[in-house]
């Protein structure tokens, strides 16, 4: 019956960083289940227990079962566990996003109110050199006129 499935006996963990002997503890196990039983992977040729082993094996079956299926609930666990604080950090980032659009929205205003300041100020430049070139001429001419005035006196 587990023969008929034989990659779901080779089951292990992903090897994380922080982590490896215990990838490298169940290949090893699983190595050495392959050295006794003489079984390889995706090999059905043999799909029959040793005469030998017909007690022993059941057990050593049902045991190897109950730690693989411990290794997947670890995994599982740890799984479950890293994806709720990738979807907690994710949650936290939108949140800087959101935040940081607001602060760019403000700092777009800012910046449009600034840009309105300058160029306010600019024209009110401009008015106050062409009022500036108007009174020196106005100035120019009276001086003129008053300059003509005074010498016919």
């Amino acid at each position: 019956m587990f023969e008929e499935n034989p990659p779901s006996r080779y089951l292990t963990r992903l090897v994380h960083p922080g982590d490896p002997q215990e990838t490298n503890t169940a290949v090893s196990r699983i190595s050495g289940d392959q050295k006794k039983t003489g079984h390889i992977p995706g090999d059905n040729s043999n799909t029959s227990a040793p005469s030998g082993d017909s007690a022993a094996n059941p057990t050593s079956l049902q045991h190897h079962l109950a730690h693989l299926r411990r290794l997947m609930s670890r995994q599982k666990a740890e799984y479950e566990s890293e994806i709720a604080s990738l979807e907690q950090r994710n949650r936290e980032l939108q949140l800087e996003i959101k935040d940081m659009h607001s602060k760019l929205g403000q700092q777009r205003e800012w910046s449009s109110l600034a840009e309105m300041k300058i160029q306010n100020a600019e024209r009110a430049k401009e008015d106050a050199e062409r009022r500036n070139e108007m009174l020196q001429k106005e100035m120019e001419e009276f001086f003129e006129t008053f300059g003509e005035i005074n010498r016919w006196k």
